[in-house]
């Protein structure tokens, strides 16, 4: 296992709550605590490494969780977008929850153990580190972007500098880069679908409270996917549902046509910071996609 960036404290005791919610900043720092801490002793369902480091020194973070042995992977993005880190919280909070309450029935008679059975969760809460911290405490709250000024999620090969509002030079956002895959954090989630066969993606953005779904480019099975995918979160989450359209350079774009499987992105909250009085009900809107996704493959 690859060592973590950052100062990882060693593991809190059992009940403690370690991602904290209770505040808007929710850093970089603090998510490599708790990667740590809610792993400690649960070895036998989750895991986590690092998949590269950023210019600025950063971790990109996977963990798996699930059933480790399982074909099924489901991946899992956050906080792709710099401002959007709430995305991290939420799925740092719901991996929290998951994980301390693997083994207790849940209201439905079932544990998360016996829910997750069938699939392996390959979660990147923070794709974004550099950017992420930037918007936190860099003074520029706004930015969407890497430390180098290239929005990440518009870096991707399919759609490539096709976006109507692309920048031509770095920027807050909105530039697509100098070529695809140019940094560090898209070429290491291309690697990783490179390296690895998903069933399915969720992408965790805000804001809008809506659901994205399917692209131009998908072949006709992976658009009725993503439509199905879609209408499945939807009927959970509440969240209106939108489709996308032309291919424009995102992960979301590329994952369709280099899996070959659905993805949908859930836009939480109603604002970009999110604040976090948004935080309780946008968990409560998300805390049982993951096990209703999962069972598509039980």
């Amino acid at each position: 296992m690859v060592a973590l960036i950052g100062n990882p404290l060693q593991a809190k005791a059992m009940g403690f709550v370690y991602v904290d919610v209770s505040k808007q900043i929710y850093s970089y720092d603090e998510m490599v605590e708790d990667i740590i801490s809610i792993s400690a002793g649960h070895e036998d369902f989750v895991c986590y490494s690092t998949l590269t480091t950023t210019s600025q020194g950063r971790s990109v973070c996977l963990l798996k969780f699930g059933n480790l042995a399982s074909d099924n992977k489901i991946l899992i993005t956050a906080s792709i977008h710099a401002r959007e880190y709430m995305t991290s919280q939420l799925v740092m909070r719901m991996l929290e929850e998951y994980i301390l309450n693997y083994d207790v029935p849940q209201a439905n008679g079932l544990t998360y153990r016996q829910m997750f059975d069938s699939v392996c969760f390959y979660v990147l809460p923070m794709i974004n580190p550099d950017g992420v911290t930037i918007s936190q405490f860099g003074g520029t709250p706004r930015i969407k972007s890497n430390g180098n000024g290239v929005d990440l999620n518009r870096n991707f090969p399919l759609g490539f500098g096709q976006a109507p509002n692309a920048a031509k030079k770095p920027s807050l956002s909105n530039y697509p880069g100098p070529t695809p895959l140019s940094e560090v954090e898209t070429l290491v989630m291309a690697t990783l679908l490179n390296e690895n066969d998903f069933v399915t993606c969720i992408n965790y953005h805000s804001m809008g409270e809506l659901i994205y779904y399917g692209a131009s480019t998908n072949s006709a099975e992976v658009a009725i996917g993503c439509k199905n995918m879609a209408n499945l979160v939807g009927s959970i989450t509440g969240y209106k549902k939108l489709y996308c359209g032309n291919a424009i350079g995102s992960f979301a774009d590329y994952f369709g046509s280099v899996e070959a499987a659905p993805s949908v992105t859930i836009e939480i909250g109603t604002a970009t910071p999110t604040p976090i009085s948004q935080f309780d009900e946008i968990y409560n809107r998300n805390i049982n996609v993951w096990p209703e996704v999962a069972r598509l493959y039980q």
